[in-house]
Formats: structure tokens, sequence, C-alpha cells
């Protein structure tokens, strides 16, 4: 459950994920770009951070978390050519060919190595959720063989790691979605001194290009909400992912297993799978994906004990529980992956969304590029 413990900042940059064990603090490294690629029921995709840069593809670790207008999300929520900025570690151990990257790719671009994201999120959760803001200074005219007009800001708040941490220049056109009082309005109702966040995008030449602009916290606040909404009703569904940290089985059938849910979801989700008392156990692979119907190819059980941590480490939610079952999947061992139901609606995931057959288990593990 806890995470692993190193002390040089490069071994902590190069730590390699365990099944089971959440990585230390400053594992891996910080990247941005746009999401170009995406595999939802996966959950891997690219980035793509210049016009000439190469692709950063990406596998989602078990516990990685994505973020969206300042709500959990799932990678199926992100619109393509949204920027993203991530934190990537090295594959997690077992998985290093998931990714498949040539050495003279590697030689071009080391960074491409850390490919397993344990956070991604987009502008607006990555600056707000760190207390930045952007402050209009007014629109400038851009010179140049293509000129397009550009809204000027400056930083406020903390300096950021990966951030634009100076002044800035952003591509605003009709096409940019400015909200205020959670309604769309007219670009010409950004002024100058307002605080503002904003989401963005690749622009040509290179530029940075504005999607949406906030001249409000309730607006934002509104786009939270919905997106909110729309990750419990996924989760609620597809169950809370979590791993197992300890196994006993019992000598006539039946055991306990000891359960670490991962973090990055709504707190109202894990209230509830608390005080249900008797989640349905279902096992699933590292992408997440649970194997057949969920919910016919679950246990259910009853939690016997509930374990509240403080500050947990980044992929965790510090909740940890044991649960007393009839019956022992094979994929309940210490390492794997499952999801917990709690007292939520019978549902039927598409058959596209889980795992079926070993050899659908084993195609699920690898990334196949465009």
């Amino acid at each position: 459950m806890f995470a692993e413990k190193a002390n040089d900042a490069e071994a902590i940059k190069d730590h390699v994920p365990k099944p089971g064990v959440f990585p230390p603090e400053g594992a891996g490294i910080h990247h941005n770009g746009d999401l170009v690629v995406s595999d939802p029921m996966n959950r891997r995709g690219a980035l793509r951070k210049s016009q000439h840069a190469k692709r950063h593809y990406f596998a989602m670790l078990p516990y990685g978390m994505v973020w969206y207008h300042g709500a959990p999300a799932d990678i199926r929520d992100i619109p393509p050519g949204t920027h993203m900025h991530g934190r990537f570690l090295l594959p997690l151990e077992g998985e290093e060919k998931t990714i498949p990257i040539s050495e003279e790719r590697l030689k071009q671009t080391p960074t491409l190595r850390y490919n397993h994201a344990i956070l991604l999120e987009d502008d607006a959760s990555f600056y707000s959720r760190r207390g930045r803001s952007w402050k209009v200074l007014g629109f400038e005219q851009g010179a140049g063989p293509a000129p397009r007009l550009k809204l000027s800001v400056e930083p406020v708040g903390p300096e950021i790691e990966g951030g634009i941490n100076k002044p800035a220049l952003f591509d605003i056109d009709d096409g940019t979605r400015v909200w205020k009082n959670r309604q769309l309005v007219d670009k010409d109702q950004i002024k100058p001194g307002q605080e503002v966040q904003v989401n963005l995008t690749w622009g040509p030449f290179d530029s940075m290009a504005t999607t949406d602009v906030w001249l409000d916290e309730e607006s934002l606040a509104a786009c939270r909400k919905i997106q909110r909404q729309r990750h419990l009703r996924l989760i609620r569904s597809r169950f809370l992912p979590g791993w197992v940290d300890e196994v006993k089985n019992n000598d006539t059938g039946g055991g306990e297993v000891t359960i670490t849910l991962f973090g990055g979801m709504a707190p109202v989700l894990y209230r509830e799978l608390k005080q249900g008392k008797t989640p349905k156990v279902c096992d699933a692979a590292n992408t997440l994906r649970t194997w057949s119907y969920h919910q016919e190819y679950s246990v259910r059980g009853q939690t016997v004990e509930w374990n509240e941590s403080e500050n947990p480490p980044l992929g965790s939610s510090g909740f940890q529980l044991r649960v007393k079952l009839p019956q022992m999947l094979e994929g309940f061992r210490p390492g794997r992956i499952v999801r917990l139901k709690g007292p939520w609606t019978y549902v039927l995931l598409p058959a596209d969304e889980w795992l079926a057959t070993p050899e659908e288990f084993e195609v699920s593990y690898k990334l196949r590029l465009p």
C-alpha cells in the first residue's frame, strides 16, 4: 500500500514501478503535449508536444489518474487535440514491451522511455489545482506570414514545474469558447485585469491556441460538475479499481483479501463503498479491463475492516479494506488488480470493454501503434 522509498534524486527519477507498491514522490518526468492518439478501452494514447516532435506514446499505470476541467476523468473524456500535462515513469515491471520503442528512437529522444503515466490532466486542472490563474493584459495582433489575434496574459500564483511561468501570448479567435456566468459569450467580454483559466491546444507555427477561456469560477465550477457526474456514472458501472495487498485462504474454501483502492476518484464513491459493506469483487487486468461479464463473474463479499491513512502516495486513495469472500478467484493474488462494486445499479458492459479469453488479456497489454 505504501510508496517505495528512495533517497537519490536520479534513482527516484528512474524508479521502476512494481506491482503492489506505489512509486516514491518525484518518480519519472513531467511531459506535456496535445492528446493526438487515444485508446480509451486500454487507457493508452500519445501526446505531441510540437510540430516536429516525436509522439510520446504512453500507457496509464493501473493507478494512473486523469483530470479534466478540475474533476476526475477517464481517457475517453478527453477530446483529441487537448493540451495535457502528465507525469510519466519507466514501464511497470513486467510491461517493458507494452510500448515498443526502437533503440534509434530512444537515442534521438531518450525521454520516450518514460511511457507509463501516473497522472494526466488538462491545463485548467493542472493550473487551478496548484493555485495558478492567468491575469489578462489585453489583446495583441500577431505579425508574420499568418497574423493571428493573441490573448496576452501573465501568471498569477506559484511557479509550477512543467508549467508556463512567464507572460505568454495565446492564439484566440471565434472558435474559442468563452465562458461567463455559466454561459458562452463573445470574446469581447474578456477585459484587462481579469483572472482567468484556459484550456489550450496546438496553434499554427507551434503557438499555443485557446480552446476555452473561463472568466469566472462559477463557469469553471459548472464544467467541473458536469465532468464529475460523467465520471461518477462511469465508475458506478465499471467499479472502483484497486490492487490486492494480502490474501488469506480458508481451508474449506473462500478467504479474505486486503485491498488498497486507487486514488483520483470522487470522495462520494469511497463513502458509498464503505457504507455498503457488501462489495462485489472482480479481477481485472493492468488496463483495468475486467474479466468477461464483470457483474456476473464477481464475488459478493463482506467488509470486515476499513482503514484510512493520511497523505497517501500519488496513485493511492489512502483507503484499505479487508473483505471476507465465500469464493476466491484466480485474480485474487497480491499485486493483482481488482475492481469493487458498491451499492450501485446493475449494469452489463459493452463486449469490447471486457476480456473473455487469456489471449485477449495478452493482447490488451500491448499497444498497437497507428
